[in-house]
């Protein structure tokens, strides 16, 4: 009987170190995916970051390209008509070209997005 019993806790010691380990596996695999979740996590706030910035050089120099172009434009307009005032006929060529080079540069379509 004492045999039976000897090789009963056996059993159940090795059963018991056996859950242990598991429980230490677990354990190791949670922090593993919590740090790769957290680098994850850091990447796309880097990525985003990124992509934010260059988003807003992009507008700027949109802006930039824009007005300039409007400028030169305007200093055609005045250097042809040689006047002070655009007519209204100038004035809508002058805006539909505005609106035209606005959408290049910003790839507008008109259709709302």
């Amino acid at each position: 009987m004492a045999l039976q019993q000897n090789s009963t806790e056996e059993a159940m010691n090795r059963v018991l170190e056996a859950e242990r380990t598991a429980h230490a596996a677990v354990r190791e695999c949670e922090a593993q995916a919590g740090a790769l979740l957290e680098a994850a996590q850091q990447q796309v706030r880097r990525i985003h970051a990124r992509t934010d910035g260059r988003i807003g050089q992009l507008h700027t120099r949109c802006s930039l390209v824009l007005g300039h172009q409007v400028e030169l434009l305007l200093q055609q307009e005045i250097i042809s008509t040689n006047s002070d005032t655009l007519d209204s006929e100038m004035q809508e060529v002058l805006a539909a070209a505005v609106a035209r080079l606005a959408e290049a540069l910003t790839g507008d379509s008109g259709n709302g997005g």
